[in-house]
This record gives C-alpha cells, structure tokens and sequence, in this order.
C-alpha cells in the first residue's frame, strides 16, 4: 500500500481503474492520488517538447510569445490579475515560479519589474525560456535546486502541485526558500468542482462503463488532486498559514479536447458558478512562524 502524503496513513481504496492508471483516495484524510506518485523519474520524460507542443494554443499563441499572432486569452488575464493580487501583498522584488513552463508568466512579471527565476523538470520548457524571454532557469525539481535560505519574495506554483511526486516535501522547500515576510500563490484544479461531481456520478452509475468524462479529468500527468480541504491542509502541514483560498472557473485555454468538449466545459462553468464549485482552486500563503 501506499503512504498518504497528507496524514501518512497506508490505507487507501481505489476511486477509478483506468487501464494502466488508478486512481485512489486516502480512507484516513480523504486525498486523491494515483498510483504513480512513485515514479518521479519516469513521469519526468512525459514533460518533452511535445508535451508542450500538443499543447500550442496554450503556451504559444498568447500576445506575449508572439505579439503578432496571439491572443489575450484567459489564462494571460488570470496571470496579470493574479501579479496585482501579488503586488497588493508585496513591491517587486524576487520572484520564483516552479513550474515555470515555457516562461510566459515570469516574462509578465518580468515587464512589471520583477527579478524572475524559474524551475521546471522540463529542459525544453527551461530552455525555450532562456532563449525567449532571457529568464534564467533550473532544470529539476525544486528540492535539488539548492536556492538559498529566505532568497525569495514571491513564489508561485501555477498548475504545479498537482504535478508533484511529494508535495508535502517539495512545499517544505518552497518555505525554506521563501522570505519570512514572503507569500506564496498556487492554484490547482479543485476536487469538489462541479464537472468533478458530474464525471463521478457518471462513472458510478454506469458501474465504471462510461469512463469518458473521468479519464478527461484523470491523467497520468496529476499525480494529485486537491478538494478545499486536503489543499489547505496540505499547506499547513508545509508549514504555510493560508491567507486567502478562492475559487474560479477553468480557463477555455486549457480545455483539451474537440470543439464541442470546450463547449461543454463553458456550459458546465455556468453552473458551477450557480453552485459556488469551480473548477480552480487559488490560494494566497504565508510561512507559519511557530513552530510547526
């Protein structure tokens, strides 16, 4: 059996089996992960250049990767709203990304006057964002990069925890590395989401027949997934006091799927509002001074 990275308890029952790919829930805390949470140097070749590139219209058609062709999507408003929430807590100073991807964020921040250091698993990612926005990065993660105790006034961690082999851990350097007055932003699809409920109830009535909507939101790319809950919980036992936990709806941008999927995913949206359960959770932390 697995360890619970949460509560640490090795008891667990399986939610969904999806070929190679189970997903399981912690009977002890109630967190969700998959069976591959131990297979961090395997799940490390999955980021190459074509991960990326399957993903084009996300990371490369944007105003700030190309001016000419991009445009102002979503996920860039998300990004230069999330800075001004940032810049509300704290002036420019130095600013981490892990999970920096391609650089597109940190060229954002980078506009607004912040010094950018990125770190991703990825070296195509790293390196596309040396080369295009001259933004220094490290190529693994966050553990092994060895940055400096208190370095760092900001970090965020934008669609990254999910990705984790050991969030608990990679959190707990995230904090060694923070300033003692620093906030950390990360946000992380939501467990409790109404396209989540909605996949669920298809797959248990269907006793695991219709696996469609689940597999779409079950990836081997998130080794985990957070309700409100279990991703508060998991910044505090980091060591992390949580200011601020909100909710929003998935970017269209990052729907992956057929036309009509992504017209789905807006449909849905609408009622997840009505319901106050959005696909996205958001939050804002500080380091915990006590002791922990």
């Amino acid at each position: 059996m697995l360890e619970c990275n949460l509560c640490e308890a090795k008891s667990q029952r399986s939610r969904y089996h999806l070929d190679q790919l189970e997903i399981l829930q912690c009977t002890n805390c109630g967190l969700i992960f998959t069976n591959l949470v131990e297979k961090p140097d395997e799940i490390a070749k999955d980021y190459s250049r074509n991960y990326f590139k399957e993903r084009d219209e996300y990371y490369f058609r944007n105003p700030v990767e190309d001016p000419l062709r991009g445009v102002e999507d979503s996920n860039i408003l998300d990004f230069k709203q999330w800075l001004k929430k940032i810049e509300s807590y704290k002036p420019a100073g130095k600013i981490l990304d892990v999970g920096c991807a391609t650089g597109v964020f940190l060229a954002l921040a980078k506009e607004r006057g912040w010094e950018p250091y990125g770190v991703d698993i990825s070296g195509f990612a790293v390196g596309h964002a040396r080369k295009r926005f001259g933004i220094e990065g490290f190529v693994g993660n966050i553990t092994a990069a060895k940055f400096p105790d208190n370095y760092f006034d900001v970090i965020t961690l934008l669609d990254v925890i999910e990705h984790f082999s050991n969030p608990v851990e990679q959190l707990i350097e995230v904090r060694r590395i923070l300033k003692h007055d620093g906030i950390v932003l990360l946000n992380t699809p939501n467990e409790k989401s109404f396209m989540k409920i909605l996949a669920h109830g298809i797959y248990a009535i269907t006793l695991g027949r219709i696996q469609y909507p689940v597999r779409k939101l079950y990836h081997r790319y998130h080794l985990y997934y957070f309700s409100p809950k279990t991703f508060q919980q998991t910044l505090e036992k980091s060591g992390f006091e949580v200011i601020e936990l909100t909710k929003k709806t998935i970017p269209l941008v990052k729907a992956r799927g057929l036309r009509v999927e992504k017209i789905m995913v807006k449909g849905l949206s609408f009622f997840e509002k009505i319901f106050h359960c959005e696909y996205e959770l958001i939050s804002i932390a500080r380091k915990r001074e006590k002791k922990w």
